[in-house]
Order: structure tokens, then sequence, then C-alpha cells
């Protein structure tokens, strides 16, 4: 009798569980009590190894990126409100870097790339990786290589690096450096041929072979959209890694199916066949993936404005899970900002508040986003969601913040400290459309120059990473627009 009991108990929990949990559900119970996680097995998949050498290809134009554009604007729906929709720390302020003044953040180096391609367009969305003498930057169409730390720079066009494949080079470079494995990683798209087929390709080598070969020696593997899912287009990239996975994102078929891949770094290193492992279509808006992590990745989607749906694959496990975290609401209205001469530069971003940023410190991980103004808040913002990934609740909520004038695309990475590197734009009010870095807790961005002008669509994000041979220390990847339509690149190495 007691067992027959125990049974009917345990299957009316079940009942209970599979009635009140609803991943798609916008106003969830508290996380703390709430039993939903949600979770699918992962897919497999695998590549053979391809190699280019030496940069024997003749140079193409890039296609340029029409992609990354939804049909008509997706806002975040209201949800509950919960906190007080108000600043929770003092204002961001802004400054030029004086290195002869006493300031909490110095740049260490400092370089403007004066020769790279193809920057008489707007969106450069540059990045970058670097292993101490050994530097490289990427732009949407673009890569630099310095030999000496950073000091200069010599421009290629991938085109002449790598075959010319699918409908052709694109854009949305991404780029990393695994100190544990000495290696560079390059991530680059190529839009869709005549039969719909395009690819996200991942190229890695050792730095001395960077060296020797002046970065044009990659052994790769193309990722395409069809290996992936039924329909769609891979597009907007991010990229990270842990102690045993490189792990990428791209959106297929629209920015509201994310997809995370994962490939072992011993096989990457190995530079043979690579047997990776992806997840169904997640509905993480264009999010980024998390930075600094060991053993788990990390994304996440707003269900609403107080409420996210954060995703994690963790090392040990062949699936994916996700669940709802509570969080407090923030502003979800359209997006503006007038800049100095006269432009709204965020109007290609008025509704876009994905999660741009992702850094994991300790057992936490820090999502950013672009949030509007309101009340309280004068102006387009960072919001910043710090959220404990064993119990799933938030453990604070920040913002970047100043009354006069706007920030928005954030990029986060943690270093060995624990502190927070930052970069960041900022325009409106005196400001034209610009790029900083700081540290977070010193609500100070740093800027080593200032655009001259602004345009309507300031591009999709910028990088800083930890860097590789000093972990105190960050590398991060910027641009300002010149009056004559030019953009300039400039790489910085800056520590706390």
């Amino acid at each position: 009798m007691k067992n027959l009991m125990r049974y009917l108990l345990g299957l009316l929990v079940l009942i209970v569980l599979c009635f009140s949990c609803d991943p798609g559900k916008t106003d969830p119970v508290d996380p703390s009590n709430d039993p939903c996680e949600y979770s699918e097995p992962l897919k497999r998949g695998t590549i053979e190894a391809r190699i280019a050498k030496g940069g024997e290809y003749p140079p193409a134009d890039p296609t340029r990126d029409t992609l990354n554009k939804e049909k008509k604007p997706y806002y975040v729906p209201v949800g509950t409100i919960r906190g007080d929709l108000k600043p929770a720390n003092p204002e961001y302020k802004v400054d030029k870097h004086d290195p002869g003044a006493s300031q909490a953040v110095s740049f260490e180096e400092y370089d403007e790339i004066g020769d790279a391609p193809n920057t008489s367009s707007v969106l450069p969305e540059p990045s970058v990786a670097e292993n101490g003498q050994t530097v490289m930057t990427t732009g949407n169409w673009w890569m630099s290589l310095s030999l000496d730390g950073g000091q200069s720079f010599t421009s290629v066009n991938p085109t002449t690096i790598f075959p010319n494949d699918y409908g052709g080079f694109c854009c949305d470079q991404v780029l990393q450096y695994v100190p544990e494995f000495d290696l560079f990683v390059w991530l680059l798209q190529y839009v869709q041929d005549g039969s719909g087929q395009n690819a996200i390709r991942i190229a890695v080598q050792n730095t001395q072979q960077v060296r020797d070969s002046n970065g044009t020696s990659w052994t790769y593997w193309d990722f395409t959209n069809d290996a992936l899912a039924s329909g769609g287009v891979l597009d907007y990239n991010d990229m990270s890694f842990g102690n045993q996975f490189l792990y990428w994102t791209s959106s297929i078929g629209g920015g509201a199916n994310r997809y995370v891949i994962r490939i072992p770094l011993q096989e990457l290193a190995a530079k043979g066949t690579v047997n990776y492992q992806f997840t169904g279509a997640t509905t993480a808006f264009w999010s980024h993936v998390s930075q600094n992590g060991n053993n788990a990745v990390y994304w996440a989607g707003h269900q609403n404005n107080s409420t996210m749906l954060v995703y994690s694959m963790r090392d040990n496990e062949n699936f994916y899970s996700w669940r709802e975290v509570n969080i407090n609401s923030w502003p979800n209205g359209t997006m503006s900002s007038t800049a100095a001469d006269g432009n709204n530069w965020l109007s290609d971003a008025s509704w876009k508040t994905y999660v741009r940023a992702a850094t994991v410190r300790e057992n936490n991980v820090i999502f950013a986003w672009n949030a509007s103004d309101n009340g309280n808040f004068p102006q387009t913002h960072v919001q910043i969601a710090e959220i404990n990934t064993n119990s799933w609740n938030l453990v604070n909520q920040m913002q970047i913040w100043n009354p006069d004038f706007a920030f928005a695309y954030p990029y986060f990475e943690t270093n060995r400290k624990g502190q927070i590197g930052i970069i960041t734009a900022f325009g409106g009010g005196p400001w034209n459309a610009s790029s900083g870095v700081g540290v977070w807790g010193d609500f100070v961005i740093y800027y080593p120059r200032l655009s001259s002008r602004s345009y309507t669509n300031y591009g999709h994000y910028h990088t800083t990473r930890r860097s590789g041979t000093n972990g105190d220390e960050w590398v991060s990847a910027g641009f300002t627009y010149e009056t004559d339509g030019s953009i300039t690149p400039y790489y910085v190495r800056f520590k706390h």
C-alpha cells in the first residue's frame, strides 16, 4: 500500500509539472521555486580539414553584408514589473585617455591601422586576437597582422588567402587566441551561392606559423547551413572557448533561430577531421555567447522585459538546456540618439535589444544589451544582468548610462583577476558615435580618439579579449568614423 501511495504521489507531481511548465510562457514563477528546466540532445557532425597556403588566390571584391536584417522589427514584450526601473549605480562618464595623467586604465599599446582595405564603407565590425608580439585584427572585409606587438600592422584581403567559395567571402569575421593550445582561430562568413548554400569557415594556426607565413597559411573547416538546418542562411557570428571546446554561434534563417556549435580544441589543434556538436534553433535573438568560460557556454534571449531565457551547454553533457530567469524590468521602447552631426546613430538599432555582451565570472554569467530611455534613464543605455549559473537567480543588475548622451553596443571579457573589461560605443549630445574601453566599477570609458562624423548605422559589434600572454590585461579592436567617409580601425592593449 505504501509503495502504491508513493507511486501515485510521484505520478501526481509529474502531472503538475507537465501542466505548470511552459517554455513559452511570459510570466514564470520565481525561478528559485520554478522546476521548469528544459533540454534537448545535441546533434553531431563531422568535417574533413582543408589547407590554404601562401596567399595564392587572386583578390576578389567581398560581397557586402545584406544579412542580419529582419522583415519587421521585433520589440521585446512588456512583462511583470519588477524593480523600480531606475539606475542602480553611478552614471558612466567618458574621458580621453591621457598617458601622462593618473587614470584608472592605462593603454599599454595603441595603434591605428592605416592600410586596412575597404574602409570607405560603414560597418567595420572589428575583432582581435593577441599572443604577445603577434596580433591579428579583422573588420568586415579585411585582416591585419602585427608582428611587433601592435606597433604596426600589415593588412591583407582574406580572398587572397582562402578560396572564394559558395557565393563569395562576405563579412562578420571573428577572432580568438587559445593560449592552452597556442591556436589563433579565425571565423569567416561566406554568402549563399545559387543553390542557397553558404558557410562559416573556421581556420586555425599556431603562432609561429602565423608569423612565418605572414598570416597566409591555415588549416580550415567549412560548416554549411544545410548541415545544421533544413533552410535559411548562416549569419551574424560570435565565438568563444573553454577548457575543452571552441564555441561559435550563428543564426540560420533570421535572428530568432540561434544555433551554437562546439568543436573539441584538441581536434582543431591536430588539424584533422573534427567531430562537432550543435544545438537546434534557440530563441536567443542574435545573442552572443559567453566569454571566459571553463566548462560551459551560455547565451540568452528576452522572453519579455523582466524575464530572460538563459541557455547553457556544459562540456560534460551531450545536451543543451534552458530556463526562464526573472530580472528587474528595463525600458524596452524605441532607441534613438542624435549625434553631434545631427544623425541618429542608433537608427539601425532602434529596436535591437538582443544580448551583445556575455562573460563568465566565477559561478555567474553576465549578459548586457541595449535599452531605451524612460523617465529615469534620459538616454539609451546598456543594461547588465548578472545571473548565478547554479541557482539561476539574478545576483545583480547594473547599467552603463549617462543623462546627457547614449551608450550602446557593449562587449565584455573577464580577466584573470575577475575584473570585467569593456568596449562600448557612445554618442549623442556633444559626441559623434565613437568607442572606448574601461573596467566595470570605475564608471569611466576611455577613448583613444573620437569620430568626426556619424552614420545611422553604427555597426553591429566590436570586440575586447583577455590578453593571450598577460591574463590581467585586455586587448580591444575599435574604430572611428572620419569626415571624408573613411574608417580608422584601432588596436589597444590596456590594463587596470
